[in-house]
């Protein structure tokens, strides 16, 4: 049948037919109401995957996760050849070493440690000679890998040494000493997902393994912060730990680490984040998203360069691979009391001059948030990121170009007058302020990288001392950017403006640098800034617990 003759009894047989070829109004009806349709299923499907969160899990069975070394700093011997090697390839879950042209033949010949067992127990994973100085066979107590070739063996699981002999005298593996942080591969079930092409494998579903005190660490990280540092932390942990317990931020959002707390919602997990305070941020946002039963102790393994936050917990200021093993990381989590963290709103309003549509602003302050010359500081250094990334690899970098921006506004005073364009207000109480050219607010007693500039003086009773957890800011102002280099080195005292529940700042007229938590723009007047308390968090502090005052 030809094409017209078709078309003719398509019209003749339905009318609606005709009637849409005849009238060009009524097609395009039809078409805008399909759109409307399919703009609303996109929708409800969007809805559904920000709601969706899955733990991903990495197939092992297409062999190992191999990383390559230049140099070996200890003695090594190929796993397949047996032969010495200098430099060649390693897995970063099993710490199988062999020479990089035996990587595929090695894939075939050796199991990498396995995410999931069938079993009410987890065995031993082992993997043969490469064993550390002075090792001791746990099954005899005698010394072993010490012959000057490939012999004895490890287990990649709890990290014991035995001779090739003994082994069989003991198959079930207990995790070793950190088996209160550890998911064991027998309590795991995962399952495919996905359409064809981009099926993947999650964890499906997780059990209790009976172990007393048990409090899974889930490390969560971006492998290219600190400098590509954060590749090499989240390799060794994955060394540690279920691989399945190694979330990377550069791949998933922290949700999908924090679903676990969905599959086992009656276990107190440790989360263990890598990064800066704007790692440490995200996820605590994704905390309060989730409105988890049950939320996870945060901890904080330091990677960023300002880590205010860590500093105030007791973390320290930096984490590089030459400060600690992992195994000191994981001890110290352990032993690390709870804490609560205050959080509060920052509600950014815009006073409409015309009947326009404005979207207002909110986001949530954890440190501290400030307007005029530190956020300008802050600001020029954030462009200059932006614009050279390759040259903002390292924390002494970092910290010159924020000190060569500083010295730069000594001269400019970009910020200068700012007491007459803005109106500062402390519990519904308007200050009269001096000639400054910043305020800040702060939640934690550190600032700009470590700097205490509001000290544990309360002026006669006046002030209380700072805490992060009492229900109060701490608002001061700030003379200019010589100020803040003299608050840095400790030869100047800050204008302590006052303490508050809530603060409100009204920018009169002008565009004015502001900043929260490090994330910073110029604000546009005339604006309402108003900042509330939100919630509370918990934290794991290496400092021990605050007194709550408030």
């Amino acid at each position: 049948m030809k094409i017209s003759e078709l078309n003719r009894e398509l019209l003749l047989k339905y009318p609606v037919v005709k009637k849409v070829a005849m009238d060009p109004y009524f097609s395009m009806l039809i078409m805008i109401s399909f759109m409307v349709f399919a703009f609303i299923l996109m929708k409800i499907y969007r809805r559904y995957r920000l709601q969706h969160y899955e733990v991903p899990a990495r197939d092992v069975r297409k062999g190992h996760r191999w990383y390559m070394v230049d140099i070996f700093p200890e003695l090594i011997y190929c796993s397949f050849s047996h032969d010495r090697i200098k430099h060649g390839a390693r897995c970063d879950s099993c710490g199988l070493c062999v020479d990089e042209s035996y990587m595929k033949a090695a894939n075939k010949k050796f199991p990498c440690k396995p995410l999931t067992e069938s079993g009410p127990v987890t065995h031993h994973h082992w993997i043969q000679g490469n064993l550390p100085l002075y090792s001791k066979c746990f099954v005899c107590g005698d010394d072993c890998g010490i012959l000057p070739h490939i012999s004895d063996v490890r287990c990649a699981w709890c990290g014991r040494s035995a001779h090739e002999n003994c082994i069989y005298m003991k198959e079930e593996c207990d995790m070793g000493e950190f088996r209160s942080s550890i998911v064991p591969p027998h309590c795991i079930k995962l399952t495919w997902t996905g359409i064809k092409g981009r099926r993947h494998l999650v964890v499906e579903s997780v059990r209790h393994p009976g172990y007393k005190n048990w409090s899974p660490v889930i490390v969560v990280g971006n492998r290219k912060s600190g400098n590509n540092e954060g590749e090499l932390i989240l390799r060794d942990f994955r060394s540690v730990l279920n691989p399945t317990q190694i979330i990377d931020l550069n791949d998933v959002p922290p949700e999908n680490g924090l679903e676990w707390c969905h599959l086992l919602p009656d276990i107190t997990f440790r989360v263990l984040v890598c990064g800066g305070d704007g790692s440490v941020g995200w996820v605590l946002n994704a905390i309060n998203h989730l409105q988890l039963k049950n939320p996870p102790l945060v901890a904080i393994l330091p990677l960023g360069t300002g880590n205010d936050l860590s500093r105030v917990l007791g973390w320290g200021e930096g984490h590089t691979m030459h400060d600690m093993a992992i195994s000191t990381v994981l001890h110290q989590v352990e032993k690390a009391e709870p804490d609560m963290l205050d959080r509060w709103n920052v509600q950014i309003t815009r006073k409409r001059k015309y009947p326009v549509l404005i979207q207002n602003k909110s986001m949530i302050m954890n440190n501290y948030a400030s307007v005029g010359v530190d956020a300008l500081v802050t600001l020029n250094f954030h462009k200059q990121r932006e614009s050279r990334p390759w040259l903002f690899t390292h924390r002494l970098i970092n910290k010159l170009c924020y000190l060569a921006f500083g010295t730069k506004d000594v001269v400019g005073r970009e910020c200068c007058n700012l007491h007459k364009k803005i109106k500062l207000e402390l519990d519904g109480r308007v200050l009269h302020l001096p000639d400054i050219e910043g305020v800040v607010i702060l939640n934690i007693p550190s600032w700009g990288g470590g700097c205490q500039p509001w000290g544990t003086e309360t002026e006669n009773g006046r002030l209380a001392v700072p805490s992060y957890n009492d229900g109060l800011l701490e608002v001061m102002g700030l003379y200019s950017s010589f100020h803040i280099a003299q608050l840095q080195v400790g030869l100047a005292q800050p204008l302590r403006l006052g303490q508050a529940k809530k603060v409100k700042i009204t920018i009169l007229k002008g565009k004015v640098p502001m900043q929260v938590d490090g994330e910073p723009w110029e604000q546009s007047s005339p604006v309402e800034i108003e900042v509330t308390h939100h919630s509370t968090v918990r934290l794991l502090s290496k400092c021990g617990r605050q007194n709550i005052n408030g």
